[in-house]
């Protein structure tokens, strides 16, 4: 189903029963093309998104999670400039098991002190290396600054955020890392080559006077300098973000995410990418692609369809689209890491499909990801493959009661548009509309 279909054309009903738990929001969507032409016009924008606001209020302080408090006291360290484009760092680095993009924080808990460059002085950066994610025989990684350390005994505990890619370098005797065995543990480092970020401004704006150039973005100044050109408004518009923003904005709205969480271009390319389901090759492709724009295009096409989380293991239907929600300021997968070390990237839903899971442990509340609330494993019902963790209010005022998070490397995004007829969307009627039930306020 069209993501354009799908959020702006959405009205919802609230159905008010006594207990909050059970409160049922009903979406009717029609797929005549009449009212999809109404869906486009601004008031209609407009109420969606009030309609978005209004369906279920989070009254946890979303703050929190990004903090990564379970970590402990971190020592504060001071940030640094980015490295030239096109540069050639040594660094330490360190393998990661999942495609990380710049602007998400990363925790890191490490059983050596990978910081110790060369014995002398210590390094405030390291490397995360893709290798399980070659692209045209080449190893790439992101370049994360550390934003806070503690050093305990054999580990070091540490919260970076990603910054820069970047793609290793061959060394003099051919090899891509260096390691260097220090106090009976190696230590690994490499020559990485900071990738650019390419921004290309609007094509038409080389047609525009220069005192039009600052209000180009206006549909009525393309059109005149469209007519300047060999080509058409249209060809134009189709390599603008004029209509990727319209679509960005409507999916902010569904994650009740007021704004636009950064301005720069290139940011938001990222921060798309970490926030939209994508499979491995979507999130691949747009991680080695250079270009904001051609991220942006991808991002465009992506959003056009909708999607379900199903298990890696026996591929059974876990999560639909439309339970996705931000638990956290950063959005609706983050990364967090387990006492072990482990790095979990987590998708937080309000619920799953009945009975799919089932929960195998007693609520705790040690080392919780979501301070105020209590976790227990989650599995698969189908293959007991284990699927992530639900997580349950050990506040009353904490809104929602439960949710669950989902473990990035235990689902795959499924689009809608590859899944049998019969699991398309469930709910849909032969009359051409189609029922959707929001999840319940808690």
């Amino acid at each position: 189903m069209c993501f354009r279909q799908f959020y702006s054309n959405i009205r919802l009903k609230c159905l008010q029963q006594q207990d909050d738990e059970s409160v049922e929001l009903v979406n009717r969507v029609s797929l005549n093309d009449n009212q999809h032409d109404r869906s486009l016009h601004a008031g209609s924008t407009v109420s969606s998104q009030d309609g978005f606001r209004n369906r279920f209020k989070l009254t946890y302080n979303i703050q929190l999670p990004s903090e990564h408090t379970y970590l402990g006291r971190l020592e504060r360290v001071d940030s640094l400039e980015l490295f030239e484009p096109g540069s050639i760092q040594h660094i330490p680095v360190t393998g990661h098991h999942s495609i990380v993009y710049p602007g998400e924080t990363i925790p890191l808990i490490l059983t050596n002190s990978l910081l110790d460059v060369d014995g002398r002085h210590e390094s405030s950066r390291i490397g995360l290396v893709f290798w399980e994610y070659p692209y045209r025989q080449r190893i790439f990684g992101v370049v994360c600054q550390v934003r806070g350390k503690d050093v305990r005994d054999s580990i070091i505990v540490l919260k970076t955020v990603a910054q820069q890619r970047f793609e290793l370098v061959p060394q003099q005797d051919g090899s891509l890392t260096r390691s260097v065995r220090r106090e009976d543990r190696a230590h690994y480092y490499a020559q990485v080559k900071i990738l650019p970020e390419i921004l290309l401004p609007d094509p038409l704006t080389s047609f525009c006077a220069s005192n039009m150039v600052k209000i180009s973005h206006l549909n009525r100044n393309r059109l005149l300098a469209a007519q300047s050109s060999v080509w058409p408004k249209f060809v134009y518009d189709q390599y603008g973000s004029n209509d990727i923003l319209c679509k960005v904005g409507r999916f902010l709205a569904f994650l009740q995410i007021e704004s636009v969480p950064t301005a720069d271009p290139v940011m938001l390319s990222f921060w798309l990418a970490r926030n939209i389901p994508l499979s491995d090759s979507d999130r691949k492709e747009l991680f080695f692609s250079n270009s904001v724009l051609t991220r942006m295009l991808l991002v465009n096409n992506i959003l056009d369809d909708t999607c379900a989380f199903c298990c890696k293991k026996c591929d059974c239907r876990i999560a639909n689209y439309t339970d996705m929600f931000a638990m956290s300021k950063q959005g609706v997968s983050i990364s967090y890491c387990n006492p072990s070390g482990f790095v979990h990237e987590t998708l937080t839903v309000y619920r799953t499909v009945e009975k799919t899971t089932r929960t195998t442990s007693k609520p705790s509340t040690d080392f919780s990801w979501f301070p105020g609330y209590s976790w227990q494993i989650a599995i698969c019902n189908r293959c007991n493959n284990h699927i992530g963790w639900k997580y349950i209010a050990t506040k009353r005022s904490n809104k929602p009661k439960k949710f669950y998070g989902l473990c990035g490397k235990s689902i795959r995004v499924a689009s809608n548009r590859k899944l049998p007829d019969s699991e398309q969307n469930p709910l849909a009627k032969t009359d051409g509309s189609i029922v959707i039930t929001q999840p319940p306020v808690q």
